[in-house]
């Protein structure tokens, strides 16, 4: 285990919005691999019932393989928006920190929330992209013209630990 020593308010603010960004991270992995478990599933039913068709075992009704089949679909749409939202969230956190502009901020909603000084229409849509994924992971974003904030709840009040 890497320790590291701060010896000052800025350097701690830093760590602290680092171990924010962890938490998040670990959190959208979590969601990302319970989509793409969800698609194996489903993709090793269809596998089977079809397995048992063509075996003459008569098990497997095309509507029930169909149904699987568009439900493993639908979950590897989840694990894309997941994902584009868990890149597009890197991307900015990477941004902010090279300008200089990744801080923790304080706040008065129980949870931990960083700052990311981005503005216009980068911010937009970079906020628009992880919005899903936010969502889903117990994170709260406020955008406003100079900055996005994104806060995250206590664990226990948004989601499952891994």
């Amino acid at each position: 285990m890497t320790q590291t020593l701060v010896t000052d308010d800025s350097a701690r603010a830093k760590a602290d919005a680092l171990d924010i960004v962890r938490e998040i991270i670990r959190r959208a992995g979590h969601e990302i691999r319970n989509a793409l478990n969800g698609v194996a599933v489903n993709v090793e039913v269809v596998r089977s019932r079809v397995a048992q068709r063509e075996a003459g075992s008569g098990k497997g009704a095309t509507a029930e393989i169909v149904s699987f089949a568009e439900r493993a679909g639908t979950q590897i749409g989840e694990a894309t928006a997941l994902t584009n939202g868990l890149l597009s969230l890197v991307g900015m956190v990477l941004a902010a920190e090279a300008q200089k502009a990744l801080h923790s901020a304080t706040g008065g909603s129980g949870g931990s929330r960083i700052e990311l000084m981005i503005y216009g229409d980068r911010a937009t849509a970079l906020v628009s992209d992880i919005k899903h994924l936010a969502d889903r992971i117990g994170v709260g974003i406020e955008q406003d013209a100079k900055r996005v904030i994104l806060t995250v709840s206590p664990e226990g009040k948004s989601h499952s630990k891994d």
